[in-house]
């Protein structure tokens, strides 16, 4: 499985006047998992990612943008 790459998403959190832990601690994850999923050694899972989006307020049709980019080489 690629490497995704959580740049937009790193942006969009700063854009909304949030930090990481913000964002984990609003989403019902641990700051270190969220860390850890957001390094690429774990993956989201489908409820966590439709919370984030609702807290980001990120549409249906922009999930791919955030959450499954792969990280060119």
């Amino acid at each position: 499985m690629p490497t995704m790459d959580y740049t937009l998403l790193r942006g969009r959190i700063r854009d909304c006047g949030m930090t990481q832990k913000d964002l984990a601690e609003k989403a019902g994850i641990s700051e270190g998992q969220f860390c850890q999923k957001l390094a690429g050694n774990f993956a989201f899972r489908q409820d966590e990612i439709d919370r984030i989006c609702a807290l980001l307020s990120i549409s249906p049709a922009d999930i791919g943008r955030y959450f499954f980019l792969p990280k060119k080489l």
